[in-house]
């Protein structure tokens, strides 16, 4: 069974106290990979909320389509250099590595290793990866919140579910976030044909306009 993260984490931030030399990619590595989906889902915070900054999503959600794609072609979990490679100056480290640890103890009280063995297996993180990719390519397009109420937020759920799932290998919780996802489908899908149609409407009354004596 995986030691919770949030204990990983504390321990490297008393190992570290003081070092110059920590990067983000160097944190990655000594948690195993699995910080990288605590990165995922602090990226999908900004959206938990129905309305959203213009932009803030394409940002966020291009940076997780890469971290997704980079794990579901079975690479390390890393950073891009200008942001992994940058050293964490001490005082940052006390205050982004101690809140990470606040914010997963709490988010620990509802997620743990339940019925996982299947969780960790190469089809599986494959699987759940290429998911994540597909959301955070959802999640990037540039829809305004009005009148696409909840574009951002049912993406942003099911990523920080299937993140949250993959990172403390949570077999029960995945089948919440499967669900999210079908949720997610059916949305887009109406969203989608509400969109067709009303391009249609509006094609027809162009042609009728120019069409008129």
């Amino acid at each position: 069974m995986n030691q919770p993260l949030s204990q990983r984490l504390a321990e490297i931030l008393r190992e570290e106290t003081g070092s110059s030399g920590l990067t983000l990619n160097r944190l990655l590595a000594r948690t195993e990979g699995r910080g990288i989906f605590l990165v995922i889902i602090l990226l999908c915070l900004p959206f938990v909320v129905p309305v959203s900054l213009p932009g803030v999503s394409t940002v966020m959600g291009g940076i997780i389509l890469l971290l997704s794609l980079r794990l579901a072609l079975g690479k390390s979990a890393r950073l891009p250099a200008f942001l992994g490679e940058r050293t964490l100056p001490p005082g940052v480290q006390q205050r982004a590595i101690g809140g990470s640890v606040k914010f997963l103890r709490w988010l620990e009280k509802f997620i743990r290793p339940r019925r996982t063995p299947w969780l960790a297996t190469r089809p599986a993180i494959l699987a759940n990866t290429l998911l994540i990719a597909a959301l955070a390519l959802v999640l990037a397009l540039p829809l305004p919140s009005p009148p696409f109420f909840f574009s951002n937020s049912l993406p942003a759920y099911a990523i920080i579910l299937l993140a949250a799932s993959m990172m403390e290998e949570d077999g029960v919780l995945i089948w919440i976030a499967y669900a999210v996802v079908l949720a997610n489908i059916i949305f887009f899908v109406l969203v989608g044909g509400a969109i067709v149609a009303a391009l249609a409407h509006g094609w027809e009354a162009l042609l009728k306009y120019f069409s008129a004596p």
